[in-house]
């Protein structure tokens, strides 16, 4: 709180005590302890501004050393096994480019194989034909999410980190790309980390953890246990 904002009388008064200026200081995120295993899928959830976009920055910044203090904690240490390649989508932060290209073009320059470049296009709700052919400024937002996500996939990570997932989608159809991007992690092996607040998103990823970040907190649960927890409390 800078004094010079308040009215002349407060500012004596405040500074007869020696206050000139007031710093507060707010931990985003304070005694994290999170396990994550190969594999699992696992939904960060939590209200907006509570710390979810800097917990998936942590460990970004933590497999691709970024120097960037918004990618680095700190205090603490965040371990990550040596083999970790990730790929991520922070929107407006960081995304996937795809130039001139079309989407069909994009994935397969990536992939190096048409046909699972159209498999991951399906896999993303992006299986017209319409869509092979188009490039990504011709698409709608929604659309633009699902290529954005097919061309993490198509760079063959083994942990793919999404924040605001689903965000720009339906309720159909982001209970339909959430359920195949599940599938297809856990069939490849991929780590899968995404934020998001919506219900019926996680009821379709169906996620092996679901982290709760609050102002300063995280708490682990399973996916069950969080459903429990949020049925008891309509009681």
């Amino acid at each position: 709180l800078d004094v010079s904002k308040l009215p002349k009388e407060l500012q004596d008064v405040l500074r007869a005590f020696g206050a000139e200026r007031r710093v507060v200081e707010r931990y985003v995120l304070r005694d994290a302890n999170l396990r994550i295993e190969p594999g699992e899928v696992v939904a960060v959830v939590g209200a907006s501004g509570a710390g979810k976009t800097t917990l998936l920055r942590l460990l970004i910044g933590a497999i691709r050393g970024v120097e960037d203090e918004n990618y680095r904690p700190s205090e603490g240490v965040i371990k990550v096994p040596k083999n970790a390649k990730v790929e991520y989508l922070l929107p407006g932060e960081h995304e996937p480019e795809f130039g001139d290209e079309t989407i069909l073009e994009h994935i397969s320059h990536k992939t190096g194989d048409a046909a699972v470049a159209v498999e991951i296009l399906n896999a993303v709700g992006l299986s017209d034909a319409i869509f092979y052919r188009a490039r990504i400024t011709e698409l709608s937002t929604g659309q633009k999410e699902r290529a954005k996500l097919a061309s993490l996939i198509a760079s063959k990570p083994n942990l793919l980190v999404v924040d605001e997932f689903a965000a720009h989608l339906d309720p159909q159809t982001a209970q339909r790309v959430a359920r195949k991007l599940s599938q297809l992690c856990r069939k490849a092996g991929i780590t899968l980390v995404v934020a998001t607040n919506r219900l019926e998103v996680l009821r379709a990823l169906y996620p092996d953890k679901v982290v709760i970040v609050g102002y300063g907190t995280v708490v682990v649960k399973s996916f069950d246990e969080y459903i429990a927890s949020l049925e008891g409390a309509k009681v």
